[in-house]
């Protein structure tokens, strides 16, 4: 499948004079559709009218209020994981569950003790964290597990397990934004360096969830009495204590030690700090093995064996499980935090086959969603799917399919779940800071180096819900959020004129 280009108007003059020039002319050009209070905005943020698209239109249905560059297809940003979530909720249902099942490989013995594999599948739950990760392993002990001497054996069949480099797209490889999907994804592949003022007035640390084999250094100089930069002054290495890693495969070899150090100087008055942390380690698998590990032997359990994959044996009954919350949680978290890896992995559990690939959910999802719209709104070219959350430079929508997609979704069994999973403006989530329609609009928002845009439900004072989405792809993006908000306080003002009002513009 080839990947779509995402072409900005040309200009061989310097950048900030091709912006004002642009955006010079193409207000000029839109100055009869385009709504006088969006004009400033959008020349303070030096963006050109091209560079931007939106779609406004009721979201009960009829002809769009504006439609301005709502064909052409840009770069979504986090927008993207509109298509995925909403996906979800309709082909599966907001009641769909994971479930996380182990089995025996022999039969206990009477001290507590399993002399063969542990077998463990969780079918690509987006959200088992370490806290359903503790119950479930309770749930061995309380069954009687103690010692495991052989191996933990993961069955990864419910996805193909896509090759990914977590510094590739932004050189930022130890954010917890960029952890790559897995069909055993513990804790979001991420832990936190906690550091908290000791007594003494020097800084203690710790890891949670802790991971076997990691130990945490600190190298702060706690001095000032006020706080200055906080976390920004200090700075973060993740390295191993030795060479080389054990031979893959290697049963009988130890995790390799690793080292997390934190230096920097560091007041006291900036009480306790966290740091989330992708761990990356020793490949993949290795932030899975590190966290059952540990926390295994929290619960006073001993492990023997090693983390290898392998399938589960048709003759092995499920022993011991867990469900997960239902979709309509998972879909919250996603687009109320922009959760991008829970939408990785929620991409990938659309078409419900053993052994999906990337490939076959990136078309699925474009499918699914071509076919759901009338001819028109979504056609070819007008939705590029990379790894369904938008943290991509091959990603992206026209206004108008994004549009009709958020269309449908209001008319559908699925809506109330579906936009109660939106973060209401001034209220909660990703919109928690911003000041459109301040209450009064479910909006998911999406940013990128050189994109910017909303999208959601945003309901006017006339009692009509409109459905909006606004997005700048330009380099200068990051300063466009005051146009953006001014376009959802625009559509919350759709109120007509009172009679008052007009009886007095009729006297003038």
């Amino acid at each position: 499948m080839s990947r779509p280009s995402f072409a900005l108007p040309r200009c061989r003059l310097p950048a900030l004079t091709c912006a004002l020039l642009l955006g010079a002319h193409g207000l000029a050009a839109h100055a009869q559709a385009w709504p006088a209070a969006w004009r400033e905005p959008l020349q303070q943020a030096r963006v050109p009218v091209d560079a931007v698209s939106v779609w406004v239109a009721p979201a009960d249905g009829g002809p769009p209020r504006v439609a301005h560059e709502a064909d052409r297809l840009r770069r979504m940003a986090s927008l993207m994981k509109l298509f995925t979530t909403g996906a979800a909720l309709q082909q599966l249902g907001p009641a769909y569950t994971w479930r996380a099942e182990t089995g025996l490989g022999a039969a206990l013995t009477a001290d507590g003790r399993l002399n063969g594999p542990l077998y463990l599948r969780t079918g690509g739950d987006p959200g088992l964290v370490i806290e359903r990760l503790q119950w479930l392993m309770t749930q061995w002990r309380q069954a009687g597990l103690t010692h495991i001497d052989g191996d933990i054996v993961v069955d990864r069949s419910a996805f193909v397990r896509p090759e990914h480099d977590p510094g590739a797209f932004d050189g930022q490889g130890l954010r917890p934004y960029n952890a790559g999907p897995d069909p055993l994804l513990l804790n979001q592949q991420a832990t936190t360096v906690i550091l908290r003022p000791g007594a003494s007035g020097d800084w203690e640390g710790s890891i949670e969830p802790a991971l076997a084999g990691v130990r945490l250094r600190l190298s702060l100089n706690a001095a000032g009495t006020a706080c200055q930069a906080g976390r920004a002054g200090l700075t973060l290495h993740v390295a191993p204590l030795t060479e080389r890693p054990p031979r893959a495969g290697d049963a009988t070899a130890p995790l390799r030690e690793w080292e997390v150090r934190v230096q920097g100087t560091l007041s006291p008055a900036c009480g306790e700090l966290t740091w989330p942390l992708l761990w990356q380690g020793d490949g993949p698998g290795d932030h899975a093995e590190r966290l059952l590990r540990a926390t295994w032997q929290q619960l006073g359990g001993s492990w023997r064996g090693r983390l290898r994959e392998g399938v589960w044996p048709a003759n092995v009954a499920v022993w011991r499980g867990q469900t997960s919350p239902p979709l309509a949680q998972t879909v919250r978290d996603i687009n109320k935090f922009s959760n991008n890896v829970m939408a990785r992995q929620l991409l990938l559990t659309l078409p419900q086959q053993p052994g999906t690939t990337l490939f076959t959910a990136r078309a699925h999802l474009e499918q699914s969603v071509q076919r759901a719209l009338p001819s028109g709104e979504c056609d070819a070219g007008n939705l590029a799917v990379d790894n369904g959350s938008g943290l991509s430079r091959t990603e992206g929508s026209s206004a108008r399919c994004l549009g009709a997609w958020l269309a449908r979704l209001w008319r559908s069994p699925q809506m109330p779940d579906f936009v109660a999973s939106l973060p209401i403006t001034s209220v909660d989530g990703t919109t928690r800071r911003w000041t459109g329609a301040a209450g009064h609009a479910h909006i998911k928002t999406g940013s990128l180096d050189g994109v910017m845009g909303v999208a959601g439900y945003v309901l006017g004072q006339s009692g009509q819900r409109y459905v909006v989405v606004a997005v700048v792809d330009h380099p200068q993006a990051s300063q466009a959020r005051a146009w953006l908000n001014a376009v959802l306080e625009w559509v919350r003002n759709d109120a007509p004129p009172s009679r008052t009002a007009q009886a007095a513009a009729s006297q003038n």
